[in-house]
């Protein structure tokens, strides 16, 4: 533990969270207190006979057998699995247009939504070549929170997307589209690691927001360090769907090589495997802060300055040479509060925290009290938007 600040192990465990709960307290010597109740069960049986106590000793060493063979398998495939992802990790190409497959209009739309001369008719163009986003457009300004029932009418449908961006607004869309984009590049499934596509939204919107009014309390741009905090861990979604198809495609080769080789032993061993928690886990820890810096940098955002307050974070060394670099530096900091304060809810909401390592993080990351006192006011798994009237 020498050398590591508090907030470097509540960093760690928000980690193994994203895992699985079950594996984030396994990790934190949580749940230690539960009683094995098997050996008193276990007197109180009747003394087995000789003969069944020879066919229970052979299964126990069959299974054993099986089990170390599984472990030996388990731990060769990932390291394997893992060599790959780091391969595959250096093509930028592959990861920003094959695994996240994104389309260079977002970028665009949100260097637009950065200028003062930012309009409806400058964004629905681009919005509209991706049908996804239209959809996810008209879905949005559809909802029932958004079209009220008044006087007893039925509120018109909007189907258009020009007419969803103008319900909208050009104030609203610097949170929607950041938002929006960082659902489509989230990984599909992460199975079995069943609910971590849902903490990697609430984790990514989350820093989002509190970054946003961060930025407000400290007279920063709040659009930019909305969208840095959205976009600061998108390296995770790559990471994880790369590894989990990676995974699921070199373990059904070893698969069938032990089918057709008939090496029942290894088929028996292979069948039942799944993706390591501890590989994930070490692959996120590792590479996925850099990733997103070079995703972000791949954007190649004109106006919109996001990955340079995202390299100042991961080095920790802020600059005040200029006034550009100052203000880079101001926005880092930003970024890290936020990533603090959003990564404590999410800890919190799941038990996995105490008041004392909260005031520590607190203080590491330099929040102000007055600063958590306005981040407690908010929801940081909904934006809360207030939509254009139109007649």
């Amino acid at each position: 533990m020498s050398g590591q600040s508090y907030s470097d192990l509540l960093h760690t465990r928000f980690h193994d969270l994203l895992i699985s709960y079950d594996f984030a307290r396994s990790h934190n010597g949580l749940g230690l207190d539960e009683l094995d109740l098997l050996g008193e069960e276990q007197v109180q049986q009747r003394q087995l006979l000789d003969i069944e106590q020879q066919a229970k000793s052979e299964r126990i060493d069959k299974a054993k057998h099986k089990q170390a063979n599984q472990a030996q398998q388990s731990i060769e495939l990932n390291k394997k699995v893992s060599e790959m992802v780091l391969t595959q990790l250096d093509d930028m190409d592959l990861i920003y247009q094959d695994v996240l497959q994104i389309q260079d209009a977002v970028p665009a739309i949100l260097d637009i939504l950065t200028v003062r001369a930012a309009s409806i008719g400058r964004v629905e163009p681009l919005v509209s070549s991706m049908p996804w986003l239209t959809q996810d457009m008209i879905k949005f300004v559809n909802l029932p929170i958004y079209r009220k029932q008044e006087d007893g009418k039925k509120p018109i449908r909007v189907d258009r997307c020009k007419t969803a961006l103008g319900y909208i607004g050009i104030d609203n869309l610097k949170l929607v589209v950041p938002s929006f984009a960082l659902r489509k590049w989230l990984p599909h499934s992460t199975e079995p690691f069943r609910l971590m596509k849902r903490k990697l939204w609430e984790s990514a919107l989350g820093t989002g927001i509190a970054c946003r009014r961060l930025a407000q309390l400290n007279d920063q741009d709040p659009s930019i360090a909305f969208a840095l905090g959205v976009f600061h861990d998108l390296g995770k979604s790559a990471i994880v769907r790369l590894y989990l198809r990676t995974f699921d495609l070199e373990w059904k080769q070893q698969l069938k090589a032990a089918r057709d080789m008939r090496k029942k032993d290894l088929h028996d061993a292979l069948v039942d495997l799944e993706p390591k928690p501890e590989t994930l886990r070490d692959l996120l820890l590792t590479h996925s802060a850099p990733l997103s810096l070079k995703l972000l940098e791949k954007f190649n955002l004109k106006r919109l300055n996001l990955a340079q307050p995202l390299a100042i974070y991961l080095s920790g060394k802020p600059d005040h040479s200029d006034s550009y670099a100052r203000a880079n530096s101001e926005m880092a900091e930003i970024l890290k509060k936020g990533i603090c304060y959003a990564r404590y809810k999410v800890l919190q909401r799941h038990g996995l925290i105490a008041k004392h390592e909260a005031k520590i993080f607190f203080k590491e990351n330099k929040l102000t009290a007055t600063e958590i006192k306005e981040l407690t006011k908010l929801s940081l798994i909904r934006l809360n938007l207030r939509l254009v009237q139109q007649d």
